[in-house]
């Protein structure tokens, strides 16, 4: 257990009689700073366990079960949180956001006092930064360099479900697909090490294809597109093939590994969840 949580608990457990945790509230702190600072209310009541709500980049999870310290809340909320990130960061790029741990609500119902009590780490114990692999960490520098893009809207939350985000197909995706977003090699190059560590985590198109639940058109596709098109500079197999990936066929491309790795990392996680299957209308037409 973390410094910061254990003074926190043991400080709470000295002042209360019958604590609970009524809420844990973090910051949402995009990589790229003013990405949310427009950005509306946001709502989610799909988990048994917690309400969220998300507002002036203040993120707010109301427990429905009991917890009696903040570092049980923080377990249960966990998994939810890596996954809501690691998503944002596939969906919107690298530049997505981190939580970072800002205050506990506990109240005391043997009431003395009667209202919830706000619990920070305090001045001996470093905040915790829940990074995308859901560790904690010390803070760090978060921010990047460029122009800021001012989203409208927060990230949406995932629909249930946990990642694996150590599983060593996922973490091949999903570099190679972040090392093409960045500009440090090629879309088809992308498309071949994603398709060729699944086929070889599976044992085979088909089999990969019914694995994640993806239609195995889908992989077909991306792979015909991958090793025939791409120009020039970009063709794996095709060389001196002068045909270029059309706009349609690059935002097919991009949204359909996003997709992929996503997918991939969610049944590594857990092959028992039932997740809907993954067609050709989900992505964009090409």
């Amino acid at each position: 257990m973390e410094m910061g949580w254990y003074v926190s608990n043991y400080e709470r457990k000295k002042m209360m009689n019958d604590p609970h945790v009524v809420a844990l509230i973090y910051t949402v702190e995009p990589v790229k700073a003013g990405r949310y600072d427009k950005a509306g209310r946001l709502r989610y009541s799909g988990s048994p366990e917690f309400d969220l709500t998300v507002e002036d980049k203040i993120a707010r999870f109301e427990f429905r079960k009991f917890y009696a310290y903040a570092s049980e809340a923080h377990e249960a909320i966990e998994p939810f949180i890596q996954h809501w990130e690691f998503q944002a960061a596939m969906r919107v790029g690298s530049d997505g956001f981190r939580l970072r741990f800002k205050e506990a609500e506990i109240e005391d119902r043997n009431p003395s006092p009667p209202e919830p009590r706000k619990e920070g780490f305090g001045a001996s114990a470093a905040p915790c930064v829940l990074n995308v692999g859901g560790s904690a960490v010390l803070p760090g520098v978060t921010g990047s360099g460029g122009v800021a893009f001012v989203s409208p809207h927060y990230p949406p939350p995932p629909r249930g479900g946990s990642v694996d985000l150590e599983d060593p197909c996922v973490v091949k995706m999903k570099s190679r697909y972040e090392k093409y977003r960045l500009g440090r090699t090629t879309l088809p190059d992308a498309v071949n090490i994603c398709l060729t560590s699944l086929e070889e985590k599976y044992k085979g198109r088909s089999s990969a294809a019914k694995a994640i639940g993806v239609n195995e058109k889908i992989l077909g596709k991306i792979g015909d597109l991958g090793a025939n098109k791409g120009g020039m500079e970009e063709a794996r197999k095709a060389i001196g093939t002068d045909k270029e990936f059309t706009d349609q066929e690059r935002r097919f491309l991009k949204e359909a590994l996003k997709k992929i790795i996503i997918r991939t990392a969610q049944v590594a996680a857990d092959d028992s969840q039932r997740l809907p299957q993954i067609t050709m209308a989900d992505l964009p037409s090409l």
